[in-house]
This record gives structure tokens, sequence and C-alpha cells, in this order.
């Protein structure tokens, strides 16, 4: 027997919806602006990967040669070190997308030596973060290469101890200063999910212990255990919390984009899922430009050290979502999707209350201003 429901929802999907159509061919032209920018360069990708090389290896022998008379100066030296290796991380994630070199063994190459300074295989990380491009804003696609998100109704349809570790989870502090580093320094040292079935996944896996391995092993024969920890335990912690929050903020924000499969569309999300994090100029070099976000999601060949001028030439692209630094701080305490609204909100934007911070009532009354957190 035929449902006239179902035969009325297949027929809505042949009608032509000419606003979504118009949306589509912007999306697609916007496309089309950055194709003539996803090129590699021989002279500026050396350039960058020799500077930063540079910069990482000179303050990290300082922060060795001051670690015992003046570890005030070593701590000072850690956030220059901490910048530099957050730098050769994001060179990582460029060769990851086969867009910082020419060619694709040069990528695969410098990757694996990326992944050997900043305790990331990269080609096992490229799997992931490939599956956070083609489900970025999609409601039915999180939880690969992401922060996890929950709606509204998920959290409160989840059980109590999954709701006390979410809270716990979205705790900024949490989130940027434990999981963080926990993410690079242990929970890459181990294929999870289907990787952990492929060769491929444990090669890339193991390949990297084991030259983190002898690279730490050096500086521990040379240098000392004590000393080794007192200077890469700072640097480690502070460029992953900086790495975490640049992918963080770039994506879950009051305004991003979200949406359920039947509605989600790859180049929408790239645009109004994607922040421009406008960023001093200073902390753009830092991040290696991956503040053009929108960008970079649009269309991922387009290396990093590109991405600034085909911003600046383009003026479709200076309309995206910009979000200052002042501005940013407050996105770490947005926490829940709210679906009848499509924006992201604080557990107390939500319904929660501080005397019961563990639920949300089906139908909230909430108080007129700002969300609290």
């Amino acid at each position: 027997m035929n449902d006239p429901g179902r035969r009325d929802a297949d027929s809505d999907k042949t009608q032509p919806n000419p606003t979504r159509d118009t949306s589509t061919r912007i999306a697609n032209e916007a496309l089309g602006l950055t194709r003539p920018y996803a090129r590699a360069s021989y002279a500026r990708s050396l350039w960058q990967l020799g500077n930063t090389l540079v910069l990482f290896a000179i303050t990290i022998g300082l922060m060795f040669a001051t670690v015992e008379s003046d570890y005030a100066i070593t701590l000072a030296l850690s956030v220059v070190a901490a910048t530099a290796y957050m730098r050769l991380f994001m060179i990582g994630h460029d060769t990851a997308h086969d867009s910082f070199m020419p060619k694709r063994w040069q990528n695969r190459a410098v990757g694996r030596m990326m992944g050997v300074l900043t305790n990331t295989p990269i080609a096992y990380w490229a799997h992931q973060h490939l599956l956070h491009h083609q489900g970025n804003g999609n409601l039915d696609k999180r939880g690969t290469g992401d922060v996890e998100m929950m709606t509204i109704d998920e959290f409160r349809d989840a059980s109590l101890a999954q709701r006390v570790w979410y809270r716990i989870y979205r705790n900024p502090f949490f989130l940027f200063g434990i999981a963080a580093p926990a993410h690079f320094v242990l929970m890459q040292r181990y294929p999870i999910g289907e990787q952990a079935k492929t060769l491929s996944g444990w090669v890339s896996v193991m390949g990297t212990n084991l030259g983190i391995a002898a690279y730490y092993g050096l500086l521990i024969a040379f240098f000392g255990l004590e000393a080794f920890l007192w200077v890469y335990v700072p640097v480690v912690f502070l460029s992953s919390a900086g790495a975490v929050w640049l992918f963080y903020v770039q994506h879950q924000y009051d305004g991003t984009y979200f949406r359920r499969r039947r509605e989600w569309n790859y180049q929408h999300a790239a645009l109004e899922g994607s922040s421009f994090y406008d960023l001093p100029r200073i902390l753009h070099w830092a991040s290696a430009n991956i503040g053009y976000h929108h960008i970079h999601h649009l269309n991922p060949k387009v290396p990093n050290y590109r991405l600034p001028r085909c911003h600046a030439d383009n003026e479709r692209f200076q309309d995206a979502y910009s979000l200052s630094v002042s501005a940013s701080v407050g996105t770490s305490f947005l926490a829940l999707w709210d679906e009848e609204q499509n924006r992201l909100v604080t557990f107390q934007g939500a319904g929660a209350t501080r005397a019961q911070p563990w639920s949300i009532p089906t139908d909230p009354v909430l108080s007129d201003g700002e969300p609290g957190v």
C-alpha cells in the first residue's frame, strides 16, 4: 500500500527550488575563485619550512641552555618554541592535503618529518581529518576529527553518566588544558576505529612512534631526562592547547552552520560553518594562516601561504563570518546545538541551571539577555 506522505516527500525532491539552486550556484562560483591559488610553490614552501625549523631549533637549544640556570627564561622561550611547534604542525596539516609541496611524494616526506616533530602520525591523522572535511557542519556525520558536540535533544536523552562526562569535556579548562595535550601525546600513539583494522594505519602510527622514540631518545641521552621534561612539557602543552583551540573556534561559534544530511551542503558548510579568524598579522604567521578557514574548507588544495592573497583578492571571501580574538573567547562556553534555532548555545542558554546542571527541561523558561555559562 502506498504511503501518501512518502509520495509527497519524494515528489518534493524532484521539484525545483530556485532559492537553493541560486545558493548552490553562488557557492560553486566561490569555489571557482579559489582555483588560481590552488598551486604549491617550491620557493614559498621551502622558505616557510626552513624558517620554522630554524626558529624551533634555536629556541629549543636556548631552552636547554637555560633550563638549569634560569627557568623563568626557559619558560618565556617555551612560548616561542610552542609557536614554532604549532606552525610545524600546520605545515604537516597542509601536507595531509597534498597542498604544501608540488609533488605528492614531497608532501609525504615532509609530513613524516612533521609527524615526528609534533607527535602526530600524519598519514593516520590525515584520514581522520579528511572525514572532518567531508562531514563539516553535517549533524549526521559528527565524531571523527572534530570536537565532540551534542544537540540539546541528544543531551537531554543521554544517560546521567554521559551528561556528566559531556559537561566535563566541554569545560574549556578541561578541553584545552587536559584533553588537547592528551590527544597529541597519548591518543595518537595507537590507531583506533576503522584504521586499527588497516595495515596503513598501523604503519603510520608505529612508524611515527619509532621516529619519536629515536628523536626524544637522542635528546634525553644528550641533555638528561629531567632537563628534557622541563623543556618539552611546556612546549607540547602550549602548542597542543593552541592547535585544538584554532580548530575548535573556527567551527564552533554563534552563527556557525550545522544541518542534517538532507539539508547539508558542502560549500555552504565551508563558507558559513568555517570562520575567518581575524587575527593580528603575527598570529596569522604563527598559525600558518589557518585563520582563513572558510577558504581552506572550500578548497583544501590552496596552500596556507596563498590563503591571505586569495582572501584579499576576492570580496566574496571578505563577507565570511569574521571572528576577532576578543569575540572568540566567549565561544569556549558554547556547548549545545539548538536545532530549532539553528545556533550553538551555552548550557544555561539551553535551560540548564546551577541547581540542576545535568538536566535540561523540555520547555525551559529562559531569562532575557546573554546566556551564561
